[in-house]
């Protein structure tokens, strides 16, 4: 790598998990796993959540993804603005993708 971490000591990465970042991180390193050894993960981990919350370009990125509404952890029905008011919802499994024949 090259940063020094210790140019970012003060930062505490001690703290509880963001539920966020860990989505990012995993798919940023996910492909790098086997190729890595976990030394060079946590390195890489260190680094990026570094970057992401001090970065201008990066902070104003991962600022956009927070303003998001939150992605579901179950599927199911959701609700969307304008969508199907007063039009009748085809049942599961009834042979239609999105209610069309």
């Amino acid at each position: 790598m090259t940063h020094d971490a210790a140019d970012h000591d003060d930062l505490d990465l001690t703290g509880d998990a963001d539920p966020l970042l860990e989505v990012v991180l995993a798919d940023a390193l996910g492909p790098y796993l086997r190729a890595l050894s976990p030394e060079e993960i946590e390195d890489y981990r260190r680094f990026l959540t570094v970057f992401i919350t001090t970065h201008p370009a990066a902070a104003a990125l991962d600022d956009r993804l927070r303003a998001r509404h939150p992605v579901l952890s179950e599927s199911g029905t959701v609700a969307r603005e304008g969508a199907g008011e007063g039009e009748a919802v085809p049942e599961p499994g009834d042979g239609t993708f999105g209610g069309r024949r």
